[in-house]
């Protein structure tokens, strides 16, 4: 079981003029990553069925659909609406986050209560700094609760703290990561990016015992590091804390190709020479076993397809 626990998916109206849509809602933030003035994008756009012919093609079973941290709260309620339709859809291939903004207020747990009620699996990429929140904050801290009690992952959108300036580097504190483990320990947080390479962090004792439940996915590693950055990670934490994700349809390999694919993701994890035991925790089991615990995913494949 192939799971890819970090892509996104646009509506075919954003596909077909991604600058329109955007300046329409001013998500300004998005705009610069997705079309930056000057540069070309490595942003990649496909429709459902090509997504789908590609998962077929890398053997992937399934993906999970993360929300976007946008500005604006009815720009979350929008994608919301398009992951809930992909999910609906075609129960047996995707799983969806949660699109939220927290500092619109109390409003914002609506939105994850309407996602959850829809099927949603979790909440986020979520990020601070680009929406104008603290963690520490009521709002906030709300839907934290909300998804301990509902078994909700949230992923963290991550940045190095330093490292080549690009548009997307806005700082997110690795100190609020650990006052929010410290503080909610039964909260399943994933640190995208492998955390800004915050794992190494768990070297230290103290900290690998707060972030017991703290994971960390792959999404665009071939864009920030070394190839050998993820040994070097499982290493230190383990292969049970790494959750396999592409960040398709960002195109993660430019120079050797111009179309977003899942196949060159693999491949490189395949190359890391893991035991097949570790290799099937990175690629699904891990994911597998944060959102359904209870019971493996081939006991309940064919209940899934049906339903």
């Amino acid at each position: 079981m192939r799971i890819d626990a970090h892509t996104h998916a646009y509506a075919e109206t954003v596909i077909a003029d991604p600058v329109a849509w955007a300046q329409a809602r001013q998500e300004l933030h998005w705009l610069d990553l997705v079309a930056p003035q000057g540069k070309h994008s490595l942003q990649g756009w496909v429709t459902q069925d090509e997504m789908l012919a590609d998962m077929d093609a890398a053997g992937i079973d399934r993906a999970f659909l993360l929300g976007w941290y946008w500005q604006h709260a009815q720009t979350c309620e929008e994608q919301n609406g398009w992951y809930a339709d992909w999910i609906a859809r075609y129960p047996q291939r995707f799983s969806a986050f949660a699109s939220v903004n927290p500092s619109v207020g109390s409003g914002s747990l609506d939105t994850v209560k309407r996602a959850h009620d829809r099927g949603f699996i979790g909440i986020g990429e979520m990020h601070a700094g680009v929406q104008g929140f603290s963690v520490r904050e009521r709002p906030w801290l709300a839907i934290v609760e909300f998804a301990i009690e509902n078994n909700m992952s949230i992923n963290f959108h991550v940045t190095e703290p330093v490292g080549r300036p690009h548009a997307g580097r806005i700082p997110t504190p690795f100190a609020d990561f650990q006052w929010l483990a410290t503080e909610y320990p039964e909260l399943k947080i994933i640190l995208s990016h492998l955390g800004g390479l915050l794992p190494f962090y768990e070297l230290n004792p103290y900290v690998k015992k707060i972030f017991r439940n703290v994971f960390y996915d792959t999404a665009a590693l071939p864009l920030l590091y070394q190839q050998q950055v993820l040994r070097s990670v499982l290493d230190v934490v383990g292969v049970e804390k790494i959750l396999y994700g592409s960040d398709y349809p960002l195109i993660v390999y430019p120079k050797n190709n111009d179309k977003p694919d899942f196949l060159k993701g693999i491949d490189a994890v395949q190359m890391l020479g893991l035991a097949e035991d570790e290799l099937d925790a990175l690629l699904g089991g891990n994911a597998e076993k944060m959102v359904w615990p209870d019971f493996r995913f081939n006991s309940r494949r064919k209940n899934m397809k049906n339903s």
